[in-house]
């Protein structure tokens, strides 16, 4: 994911500074499904303002505190913005499980010990699967629908994933992987 296409994005909402900015992802649980370091959003702040993409609006002043710099969005940036959303959603990624090259192996593996990591992988979707849904449950109505698609997506996905490794679990124990 694009740290630029984040910080244009969260602009695109309106003026903000970088601290909050990373206040809204994590009001929004962004960080569930959105991942960055902290530092990499100072750095695309930067990146933008050099590249005339943001530009600084204001800078607030408090007393014993440091300055905070605002930022907007430029109109070069609104453009960057569309095509960065659409590079994004266009994107056709490979995903590769490091478990599907163990599988091609497993049938020369000890059953037994094969069985307990994938017993381990259960227990992890089914905890995956109560944090979304307890999250999922948590988000306010402002939030968009968009982000609510993204919940049900993460939660589907992850109950499927844990369906294929009960059966997976199923055919180890039953000595079905040769």
């Amino acid at each position: 994911m694009s740290v630029k296409l984040i910080v244009l994005g969260l602009l695109m909402g309106g003026e903000k500074h970088p601290y909050e900015m990373q206040h809204i992802m994590k009001i929004r649980k962004l960080d569930k499904f959105v991942s960055f370091y902290k530092g990499s959003l100072y750095y695309a702040v930067e990146q933008l303002k050099d590249e005339d993409l943001i530009e600084v609006s204001q800078v607030i002043k408090e007393e014993k505190r440091p300055d905070k710099t605002v930022y907007k969005i430029t109109e070069a940036g609104k453009n960057e913005f569309q095509g960065l959303l659409i590079q994004q959603m266009s994107k056709e990624e490979q995903h590769y499980d490091p478990l599907y090259t163990a599988l091609v192996f497993a049938r020369y593996g000890d059953n037994q010990k094969i069985a307990e990591v994938i017993h381990q992988k259960i227990k992890y979707a089914e905890k995956k699967i109560d944090a979304l849904e307890k999250a999922f449950a948590e988000i306010t109505p402002q939030t968009s629908r968009a982000v609510q698609y993204i919940y049900q997506g993460m939660i589907e996905t992850t109950r499927t994933e844990k369906k294929w490794l009960q059966d997976l679990y199923a055919d180890v124990l039953a000595n079905q992987l040769e």
